[in-house]
């Protein structure tokens, strides 16, 4: 298993692709409103939220659609500094 699988999978944290998605709903966008605001194919955003794409191209681009690119920052942060401890 990879680092960024080990990331994702973290029982401590939530997950970006969670992440994604919570805010996703928080704003009322659909799949296709979200692929659409970003430029990314709704098989790219669903591949975000169900952690099966670990662009960071992709993440910061939805992230910042969404209004939590900072958030996904301090979150990944803080899985690789328990991941590595």
């Amino acid at each position: 298993m990879n680092m960024a699988s080990k990331i994702a999978k973290s029982p401590v944290f939530p997950s970006i692709g969670a992440l994604l998605a919570e805010a996703r709903h928080a704003r009322g966008y659909s799949l296709d409103d979200l692929a659409e605001t970003t430029g990314l194919t709704v098989a790219e955003v669903t591949a975000l939220e169900s952690d099966e794409d670990f662009d960071a191209s992709r993440v910061r681009r939805t992230a910042a659609a969404l209004g939590v690119l900072d958030k996904i920052r301090s979150t990944r942060r803080a899985k690789v500094v328990t991941q590595l401890r």
